[in-house]
């Protein structure tokens, strides 16, 4: 039957699994949060990359366009240095040298430095005098440019239909108040083909008064071969338009030519107008999304030229874009990685789980017969093997213990059992024997009232004596008949009296035989009492074991609590029991004594006093004759004779109180033992549910299987 219980519960401990198994699970929990992390390192790193990136770009392109916009701010020093010498010159000398001179001064200037393609003088009206052939004349306005490798003096431009007064450069000059060069704004030349602007130096007296103006004109050839040549990454390239947006340099010559502002480009170029005119350094967005566009600018000092370079923003953000894919395939390789060493950690994790699992159904069954967890971990599921070989260790002992102290109890119980049987045997007995105590304690009450009776009549007779006295002699014959039958009736009541007194001595010593069972229930009731604080102490070894076997020694501490419960009650009969044998020991021991007292009196005085009173009979008879003269102490004698008739009807009366009383403690001693009969009976229960428990509690024990 234990067996079948075990397989059955071995059966409701073994289940499907369902659900998810620990690395599906593991999956679902570390790989999103592995995931998550990675996409916001991506994130930050790419915002952060990103930022760096466009930070170092901009840098980058800004000293670019610094580099660059140094570099034409060299070239047109150059010029503007060139220009205020030349202006030196000419203040110097235009009032003695001759035009000849300044043809050689120009002349050489223009062929050696690349930059100039043409110089000029623009004198004020009558102004020079250096030379007779211009005396006077209202324009004079030489102008030299190379041509196939000459100096060509050119007039062309010294008429009013030209008026070179109105022209730019000449309104800059003469404007200036200091000797100072002043670069006009980039134009597009039609004859050249090229763009062009003029630099010019006012000519100044010794008196600081205006006399003109020396120019130099250049191509921007070679600054838009140097903005052309700018180059930023693969696809960067560069512009320039003048301060008010008209193009210097683009790759399209058609907006040179025509002298294209930017502001009304239509292209996305357009949308930075604003700010290239009101800022001399920016950057702009342009451009549609996937086409983006970056567009940096600054300005060429003094003569307020805009430097444009624009890339695509995909080449700006390509390292970025190249790094997102390392930082994707990196993420890849690492969910990878990290997929396999989940599955491994899982599979070590799910295989020790596993060796738990059908280590705990094992014991789950009732067997404690198999070996201890071997287990190599430093972890927690370490510490878990080790706590469950502790608990399969201490479990074991305990229900080794149990089955151990199991069969005790039942011992225990049976000699309980048995013991009890015998006490109630024995107090049958003695409620038996009390019963015939009882019955002699009424007879002895019965002979007491004879006693009185007898007493009364003797009383009635010394009364009739003291009577007849008076008459002896008329009455002495019937006073010697009564004197007879006083006798015989003294001597029939010392017979009876001795008679009874023997028979009470009898039945007291019975009696007194008899209660030596008591102090058999006595030395009975101290063997139950160490019975029960034998089972008392095994209640609580069995509590303290339960206690240590925590939620698998709830049961087995219920038990416990009612073996506990039944030692109590037992010691509380026991300790009943005692005081009421006690109570019938000094019972028996009082009635021992009156008992005694009063066959002591009936003894010592009683047959004494029928003695005398039979004796003094026989004087009645022999001294019939001298009755008359002893009447007198007839008489005192009947007053002695009633005297103590008196002490013995008080004696017998005491006789009777005790009898009554010794009847009265023989009933309390009788419901005593009827008492103790039920305690013992009681205890028997107690016993046989005892032995009930410790054989279920033996049956459930046997449902472990123990080395």
């Amino acid at each position: 039957m234990a067996n079948a219980n075990g397989k059955q519960k071995n059966t409701k401990h073994v289940r499907s699994r369902k659900g998810m198994g620990i690395l599906p699970k593991m999956l679902l929990m570390i790989l999103p949060v592995v995931l998550c992390a990675l996409i916001v390192v991506a994130l930050v790193s790419s915002n952060m990359a990103k930022t760096a990136v466009n930070e170092q770009t901009k840098n980058y392109v800004y000293a670019e366009l610094d580099k660059n916009i140094n570099s034409i701010d060299g070239k047109l020093e150059k010029v503007r240095t060139t220009a205020l010498a030349l202006s030196v010159v000419v203040s110097n000398t235009y009032q003695g040298m001759p035009m000849t001179a300044y043809n050689d001064v120009f002349g050489n200037l223009v062929l050696k430095d690349e930059l100039i393609s043409g110089a000029g003088i623009w004198f004020e009206p009558g102004v020079y005098t250096g030379d007779e052939a211009y005396a006077g004349q209202e324009y004079v306005g030489p102008y030299w440019y190379e041509d196939n490798g000459q100096i060509v003096e050119d007039w062309e431009y010294s008429n009013a239909e030209y008026d070179y007064f109105s022209q730019e450069y000449y309104l800059n000059a003469k404007a200036t108040t200091e000797l100072k060069a002043t670069i006009t704004d980039p134009y597009y030349d039609p004859s050249s083909g090229t763009v062009m602007a003029s630099c010019s130096a006012p000519i100044f007296d010794t008196s600081g008064k205006f006399m003109g103006c020396v120019t130099c004109d250049m191509t921007l050839d070679i600054i838009s071969t140097l903005v052309s040549n700018i180059t930023v990454g693969d696809s960067g390239n560069a512009m320039m338009t003048s301060g008010d947006g008209t193009y210097i340099y683009a790759r399209e010559a058609e907006k040179m030519e025509s002298g294209l502002n930017i502001a009304n480009d239509d292209t996305d170029i357009a949308n930075i107008a604003p700010a290239l005119l009101s800022q001399d350094q920016g950057m702009q967005v342009i451009g549609e999304p996937g086409m983006y566009l970056n567009t940096y600018f600054g300005t060429v000092p003094e003569v307020g030229w805009k430097l444009i370079i624009i890339m695509f923003q995909s080449e700006v953000n390509a390292p970025i874009t190249r790094m997102n894919n390392v930082i994707i395939t990196i993420s890849i390789i690492a969910i990878v990685i990290a997929v396999v060493v989940i599955a491994i950690i899982a599979k070590t994790i799910a295989g020790t789980i596993s060796s738990v699992n059908d280590f705990a159904r094992v014991l789950a069954s009732g067997d404690f017969t198999i070996d201890s967890l071997k287990t190599k971990r430093n972890d927690e599921l370490g510490d878990m093997s080790d706590s469950l070989n502790e608990m399969f260790k201490n479990n074991s002992n305990i229900i080794s213990n149990i089955s151990s102290e199991s069969g005790n109890i039942n011992d225990a119980s049976s000699t309980l059992g048995a013991m009890s049987e015998e006490l109630a045997a024995e107090f049958s007995k003695i409620s038996e024997n009390m019963v015939v105590v009882n019955d002699a304690m009424m007879s002895t009450g019965a002979a007491t009232e004879e006693v009185s009776a007898s007493v009364q009549e003797v009383n009635t007779s010394v009364e009739d004596l003291a009577k007849e006295t008076e008459a002896a002699s008329k009455q002495v014959r019937e006073i010697k008949k009564r004197a007879l039958e006083i006798q015989e009736n003294g001597r029939k009541q010392h017979d009876s009296a001795i008679a009874i007194a023997n028979e009470r001595k009898d039945e007291l010593e019975a009696a007194t035989a008899r209660a030596e069972v008591v102090n058999e229930i006595a030395n009975l009731a101290n063997a139950i009492s160490e019975i029960a604080s034998q089972i008392n102490l095994l209640s609580l070894n069995a509590s303290i074991e339960a206690a240590r076997a925590g939620e698998a020694g709830k049961g087995f501490a219920v038990v416990a609590q009612e073996i506990n419960k039944l030692a109590t009650e037992t010691d509380d009969a026991v300790k009943q029991i005692q005081d009421t044998v006690d109570s019938v020991q000094q019972a028996f021991t009082e009635l021992a004594t009156g008992s005694n007292k009063l066959l002591e009196f009936v003894i010592d005085t009683v047959t004494p006093d029928y003695d005398n009173f039979i004796q003094v009979g026989e004087q009645y008879g022999d001294d019939a004759n001298l009755f008359g003269d002893l009447s007198d102490k007839i008489s005192e004698m009947a007053e002695n004779i009633q005297a103590n008739m008196n002490e013995v009807n008080k004696a017998v009366q005491s006789i009777a109180e005790s009898t009554q009383e010794t009847a009265s403690r023989s009933a309390d001693v009788t419901d005593s033992v009827s008492s103790v009969s039920e305690a013992v009976d009681s205890v028997a229960d107690l016993a046989t549910k005892q032995q009930t428990t410790a054989e279920t509690l033996t049956e459930i024990v046997s449902q472990f299987k123990l080395r």
